[in-house]
């Protein structure tokens, strides 16, 4: 079996190549269709990626959790379970938005009237299609997940792109993004028969109380979460034109490289944290978790820092001189990204699943008061500032409650001395090229290609002048490390 450094290279590289894809799309979209259309395609996907992110609960992502535990009849039970909650819950979505589609911003309401149908077949196809993000990880068939992940991008990016090349119209861009997401589905079909199996009937009253108690707790503390993210979009969609939410949203597309690398930390890493619960090693389940944030921040840090020192010259590189207003937006983003180290996963493991929903429940009302404050205050900025704010006191919610639960101190939760190094040279690296930036003043496109390239490449330097590349190295190594043979077999969840 590949490492799991091995496997994370190979998902990131099949997520990044997706994200390059994605973001290659918008570029080429909004100079096709202009801003006007490319903002009805942005609220097209505001809707679409908030019941996506709201209405599943979570019990797609459970999947991580329980195949390590389930036998194959048992697995085929579970899939085919989430499969019927998918389609109800998105049936209970697509009513929702219709019965009260008055209620929504008055671009979203043009959106419906004109493209309605449309939409509503693409939510039963986007929403179940969600779990070709999970179920290949679930079943160890990272390799083909990573596959697919490249084939469905590859497919939905040219199709999007030529249908605006040619017709320059939002309704037939809507169509190829429907077309592409019907492929994605297709691929979905093939795998389940093939690598993991089906039982949609029968249903295990057991079985899904089990998955529901488990999955429901995580799925809502989620929907509030990614309320939470979403309500400043939404705030800024209700209170700003379509042209100004394009920019606000580029600030969310350029952060979407981060997310990625985080999001496959953490879906490589449940199963494994998942297994290691099962076994009761406690220990060996922190080390797993701490050094892979230790690994993955020596990436993003330095890129992180890079954006930030160079935010105005990329947006304005990659997409046009209006959207420079997104920079600071982007770079209030960053800041948050920067302190969402991944321990989510940890909770997941130990079923936290109630406490984690608690705590977002708690902070939502007043993430959302702060954005909207702040767009009082300080326009379109302000909307993104309730998201750092509320991101701030909720992993301090969580470090405490799993200092709690594992009985290990919050200093031992993370290696934050080997987390403070990384940030500090980062840190050093863009401030240092951003000064001689300055000094020299060159164009804009040199500007946005050289300066994060110089920041990464001052970086590695460092790294290896100081020779601090070798403690990377080794808790590389250390990091895929098997999980001892010796220990007892997997004990059942218990909710």
């Amino acid at each position: 079996m590949a490492s799991i450094t091995h496997q994370g290279i190979a998902l990131s590289v099949a997520r990044y190549v997706e994200q390059v894809l994605m973001l290659l799309t918008p570029i080429i979209l909004i100079r096709t269709m202009g801003t006007a259309a490319f903002g009805e395609y942005r609220l097209f996907w505001l809707l679409v990626s908030t019941v996506a992110l709201i209405f599943p609960l979570g019990l797609p992502r459970s999947l991580l959790f329980f195949f390590v535990r389930l036998d194959s009849q048992e697995r085929q039970r579970y899939v085919g379970q989430t499969v019927l909650f998918l389609l109800t819950l998105t049936m209970v979505a697509t009513l929702l938005i219709f019965v009260f589609g008055n209620a929504l911003p008055p671009g979203m309401r043009q959106l419906l009237h004109h493209h309605g149908f449309l939409l509503a077949v693409f939510l039963f196809v986007w929403n179940l299609g969600l779990l070709l993000d999970v179920l290949p990880n679930a079943a160890g068939q990272i390799r083909w997940q990573a596959q697919a992940i490249l084939a469905t991008s590859a497919l939905r990016a040219a199709l999007i792109i030529s249908a605006a090349v040619f017709f320059q119209r939002l309704e037939e861009v809507l169509v190829a993004t429907l077309i592409a997401a019907c492929l994605r589905l297709g691929f979905l079909a093939y795998f389940i028969p093939r690598y993991c199996g089906i039982r949609l009937f029968p249903l295990d009253k057991q079985n899904i109380g089990e998955q529901l108690r488990y999955a429901i707790p995580f799925g809502v503390a989620g929907t509030l979460f990614h309320m939470r993210k979403q309500a400043e979009q939404w705030i800024v969609a209700t209170m700003f034109s379509s042209a100004m939410f394009g920019s606000f949203s580029i600030a969310a597309t350029l952060l979407m490289p981060f997310h990625v690398l985080r999001g496959v930390l953490a879906n490589l890493l449940l199963p494994k944290l998942s297994h290691l619960h099962s076994l009761g090693s406690h220990a060996e389940l922190l080390r797993l978790n701490n050094q892979g944030n230790v690994i993955v921040s020596a990436i993003l840090f330095p890129t992180i820092a890079a954006l930030f020192a160079f935010s105005d010259e990329v947006i304005q590189f990659l997409f046009t001189q209006g959207s420079v207003s997104g920079s600071p937006v982007l770079r209030i983003y960053l800041v948050e990204t920067l302190i969402s180290v991944e321990v989510t996963t940890l909770l997941a493991a130990f079923g936290q699943g109630s406490s984690n929903m608690r705590y977002e429940a708690a902070i939502f009302p007043f993430a959302v008061l702060a954005s909207l404050v702040g767009v009082s205050y300080y326009g379109l900025p302000g909307a993104a500032i309730g998201s750092v704010l509320a991101t701030f006191v909720v992993y301090g919610f969580f470090l405490r409650r799993l200092s709690t639960v594992m009985n290990v101190s919050i200093v031992r939760l993370q290696d934050w001395n080997n987390l403070g190094k990384i940030l500090g040279i980062s840190t050093v690296c863009a401030l240092v090229v951003r000064l001689c930036t300055d000094i020299l003043n060159p164009s804009t496109p040199i500007a946005a290609i050289g300066g994060p390239a110089a920041v990464l490449v001052l970086y590695v330097i460092i790294l290896f002048l100081s020779g601090y590349y070798r403690t990377l190295a080794e808790m590389r190594r250390e990091w895929d490390r098997d999980v001892p043979p010796d220990l007892e077999a997997p004990k059942a969840f218990v909710a």
